[in-house]
């Protein structure tokens, strides 16, 4: 018999979503107090029943060999993707701009990722070597935006330890390196936001704000899977960039042909489908995130077949799956993701953490960028 912990995942009552959380814990705002809970940073009631070690962190800086290999593997992959999508068009869909756009993707390559802007590229560069907290007070001052994204992140609920401060310095003590670096990478993932000028508007934002959701549950699960938390949150706060550089590319083609993009209803499901993971993994390639989160960025749904082992794949997918599950109303069933995820992390470690976050007395994570 299933402790009473894991009854909600498994059996077929839907879930029922917590109450309309706060402003301080709504996701895209800025928390307006220290005391809202937040899920996974509650104080720790029982300790789950099994304690997984620590697999060592994967945001690790790139090799040349690594890059040159990761590389290779997304211009195969994206190769691959292209020709699937192209050869199942049929002649309806050929008639609009599909192949248009396929084509300047296949063009590019990996460069189809816009290059992130120059004070968070220094940054990135500062966050590998060992360097004095003013410098990077110094650069993060040179970039309102990335001071402002810094601020709102340090004083939300999930990071808050005291009153709110409106010192950079400050900030970066309490969020620490890595945070600091999903702050920066956050900022890229944000300048990527574009107006298509057409329907894809609303998805646009629906995409960003469902990063964002994921990334602290996938902090808070992080622990259950052997997993660095703030790498988790970086990880899953990178999920979906390639479907924000698909709208991208959308709204370039658009000002190039100096009308809407014409798609048929089929096409754009299957272009979201199909090519959002190699270009999330050509995004983290490059910002050079090292080969490790290249593979769990152009993975993370886990549909690869040989599929390789990745414990932070994993731990992104499931809090991808319990995101949209609760924004759905949707049942919490583990059993069923852990089969449709041919998942190897441990049930009984993992579903106490799912079970956390998802009760509805959680009250949200409380994380804002």
């Amino acid at each position: 018999m299933l402790p009473k912990a894991f009854t909600r995942m498994v059996t077929k009552t839907p879930y029922v979503p917590a109450a309309e959380p706060s402003a301080a814990a709504s996701p895209g705002r800025a928390s307006e107090s220290a005391d809202v809970p937040a899920a996974g940073f509650l104080p720790p009631s029982p300790a789950p029943a099994i304690v997984v070690p620590l697999a060592g962190p994967i945001l690790t800086d790139p090799s040349i060999h690594d890059d040159v290999e990761a590389g290779s593997d997304v211009r195969r992959a994206m190769r691959t993707a292209l020709e699937s999508l192209e050869s199942g068009l049929d002649a309806v869909d050929r008639r609009g701009d599909a192949m248009a756009f396929f084509e300047r993707i296949s063009r590019s390559g990996e460069k189809t990722v816009r290059q992130p802007p120059a004070a968070a590229q220094r940054a990135l560069d500062l966050l590998r070597r060992d360097v004095a907290i003013s410098s990077l007070v110094k650069l993060v001052e040179q970039d309102p935006v990335l001071a402002q994204s810094l601020l709102r992140f340090s004083n939300s609920a999930a990071n808050t330890t005291g009153a709110r401060t409106s010192s950079l310095t400050e900030c970066i003590r309490r969020v620490g390196m890595q945070g600091l670096r999903s702050v920066i990478l956050s900022s890229m993932v944000e300048a990527t936001l574009c107006r298509t000028g057409s329907a894809y508007d609303q998805m646009v934002r629906s995409v960003w704000e469902h990063m964002i959701r994921t990334a602290p549950i996938a902090k808070a699960i992080a622990p259950a899977f052997g997993v660095v938390p703030d790498e988790a949150f970086t990880l899953a706060l990178l999920h979906d960039v390639g479907k924000l550089v698909i709208f991208d590319r959308l709204g370039s083609l658009r000002a190039e042909l100096r009308r809407d993009v014409r798609m048929t209803p089929a096409v754009m499901p299957r272009v979201l489908k199909e090519l959002h993971e190699v270009l999330g993994g050509a995004a983290a390639l490059r910002w050079g995130l090292g080969k490790g989160a290249v593979a769990v960025v152009a993975t993370h749904h886990r549909r690869a077949n040989p599929l390789e082992p990745s414990l932070p794949a994993e731990c992104v997918y499931v809090a991808e799956r319990l995101d949209l599950a609760m924004q759905k109303g949707e049942q919490v069933n583990l059993v069923r993701w852990f089969d449709e995820g041919r998942l190897q992390a441990s049930f009984e470690a993992v579903a106490p953490f799912v079970e956390r976050v998802s009760a509805p007395e959680s009250g949200g994570t409380g994380f804002s960028l």
